[in-house]
């Protein structure tokens, strides 16, 4: 089954746009789905015709994060740090694919949802976007200190410590987390402006300034971040306090979890 559709149909053919094209689901992030992701990617950033990437969601939303019924529980921590590394390579790939990458949000951007939108390189997001953490609290550090770098440790540590919470796409903007948010029915067309713009500047321009720039990021450390996370995450799920959590996510699944959280269950 493909999850991820490209389309180069457009006025501009040096504008490849990559598609979640898992409308059913929300376009919830699976391991199949990400790895196809990859594979997309690295494809377009070797393909000398390329100069901007544009990424986007199809149906309602732009993605609920991860799929959180597509995985099992680890044997031992050590199994969970692995797991947790192996998705955080997929944002880094994003990072550091040569050819400029745009994200255009719309609907729900959620979890690990919100690690993908922070490694493109420029996002639009609809002023109505609900761009949020996760809604029962499981892990330890993956997904706020990613978000930091953006939006500052005040607002990142309010998101991180109330389970369910979010921001919309106007403050998300207002706070330096996406470049700019305008109505819902423009995002996709405001986002092609801006790739169409981009797409002007020579190819191996484009990827000398995104190297340049990523590197400066790099050396204040954002990469090393990025792999921190997995260890603080791995960490939490050893919790003994969210066991209850978990047992309830097994026995009645995620709907079900969310309401027995917030009707007041420890």
């Amino acid at each position: 089954m493909t999850y991820i559709r490209t389309s180069r149909d457009g006025d501009d053919d040096r504008i490849a746009e990559v598609v979640l094209d898992r409308p059913d689901k929300l376009n919830a992030l699976s391991g199949p789905m990400l790895d196809e992701l990859s594979a997309t990617l690295d494809k377009l950033g070797r393909d000398p015709s390329v100069s901007c990437i544009l990424l986007r969601g199809e149906g309602r939303s732009f993605s609920v994060g991860y799929d959180v019924g597509s995985g099992g529980p680890h044997e031992t921590a050590y199994d969970d740090w692995e797991s947790l590394n192996e998705k955080i390579d997929h944002w880094i790939r994003v990072w550091e694919c040569p050819k400029p990458v745009i994200s255009a949000i719309h609907g729900h951007c959620m979890g690990g949802a919100t690690m993908l939108a922070v490694c493109t390189d420029i996002t639009i997001v609809a002023d109505d976007a609900v761009i949020g953490w996760p809604t029962i609290p499981l892990g330890g550090g993956l997904l706020s200190p990613v978000s930091m770098w953006l939006i500052g440790p005040k607002r990142s540590k309010e998101l991180s410590y109330t389970a369910g919470s979010s921001m919309d796409g106007a403050e998300a903007a207002s706070l330096g987390w996406a470049n700019r948010a305008v109505p819902a029915g423009a995002v996709l067309p405001e986002a092609r402006r801006v790739a169409a713009e981009i797409a002007k500047m020579p190819t191996e321009l484009l990827t000398l300034k995104k190297r340049a720039l990523n590197r400066v990021m790099d050396l204040q450390g954002f990469r090393e971040m990025l792999r921190m996370g997995a260890e603080w995450d791995a960490i939490a799920h050893t919790s003994a306090q969210l066991e209850p959590i978990t047992d309830k996510l097994a026995e009645v699944g995620l709907k079900g979890t969310v309401s027995w959280f917030r009707a007041g269950a420890r």
